[in-house]
């Protein structure tokens, strides 16, 4: 359990704008995926997003962050974006600020700005739940239904984080269906 909970927070970080050099928190996912009950193809996602930022200075990985998720909306990060629109997702925000505050997860200290359901954030959270249930509910109800439009919207794309995304939706849809605990 500690790994898995690990590896949401890893993934959370490697989808925060990068800021050092992330090549260790790529390993350390491979490594987990590897000895948990995930398809190869995951795995084979990870280090094809590895070989990717291999190929990357720390500069050209930001450009490409921006790029890819803050100057277009089809690439958004906020979740939100894919299921709900305006009030629904303004009152929707509240609700998950009002959710981490309640389970003690520091949300001003992660987001560092971010809104709150920016996937970054809400994998980092996700991480740091220990409520087995909220966590399925919330992903089952919410972030899997967007990760399916984000997967999708990334699909005709060349780029990095096409393979990360991938990687993403297919451990939280492998775990939100797996009944089963991983180390």
């Amino acid at each position: 359990m500690v790994e898995l909970r690990k590896l949401y927070t890893n993934l959370g970080v490697l989808l925060a704008y990068p800021h050092e050099d992330v090549r260790s928190l790529i390993d350390e996912c491979i490594d987990i995926v590897t000895r948990g009950n995930y398809p190869e193809e995951v795995a084979r996602e990870l280090n094809s997003f590895k070989k990717d930022v291999d190929r990357l200075t720390l500069g050209s990985l930001q450009e490409l962050y921006s790029y890819t998720f803050e100057l277009t909306s089809e690439t958004t990060l906020d979740m939100g974006y894919y299921v709900l629109e305006g009030f629904k997702r303004a009152r929707n925000l509240l609700t998950i600020k009002t959710m981490y505050r309640e389970q003690g997860f520091p949300y001003d200290d992660v987001a560092k700005g971010e809104l709150p359901d920016n996937l970054s954030v809400i994998l980092r959270f996700v991480g740091h739940l220990e409520n087995e249930a909220l966590k399925k509910n919330f992903v089952k109800s919410y972030v899997i239904q967007a990760m399916e439009k984000l997967d999708r919207n990334f699909q005709a794309r060349k780029n990095a984080y096409k393979h990360l995304i991938n990687a993403i939706y297919k451990i939280l849809d492998r775990d939100i269906k797996d009944e089963k605990e991983i180390n």
